[in-house]
Formats: structure tokens, C-alpha cells, sequence
């Protein structure tokens, strides 16, 4: 059973990976700031310099 647990642990690691690779790409393919992007259409300049 720990065996099992183990393998599955360290199969989630390429996945992650994988999907941190393509969040980050997707965010900076997008046209714009990505923060822009992220907060929103109705953000104000006030609201994206605000948020990290």
C-alpha cells in the first residue's frame, strides 16, 4: 500500500509540472498584461497595481 501511494505521489509531480508549463504560456500568449487579464474586464488601474 505504501509502495502504491509513493508511485502515485511521484506521478503527480510530471503533472504538475505539465500544467504549470501550460498556465504559464497560456497567460503569456494572451494579448495584454497578464494582469490586466487576470483581473478582469471591469478592473480599474487602481485594482490591478493594488493585487500582486
Amino acid at each position: 500500500m505504501l509502495r502504491f501511494l509513493l508511485q502515485r505521489l511521484l506521478a503527480t509531480i510530471p503533472v504538475l509540472l505539465v500544467v504549470a508549463v501550460v498556465v504559464f504560456l497560456i497567460l503569456r500568449l494572451t494579448p495584454g498584461d497578464p494582469a490586466a487579464v487576470i483581473a478582469g474586464n471591469n478592473s480599474t488601474n487602481e485594482d490591478i497595481e493594488k493585487n500582486p
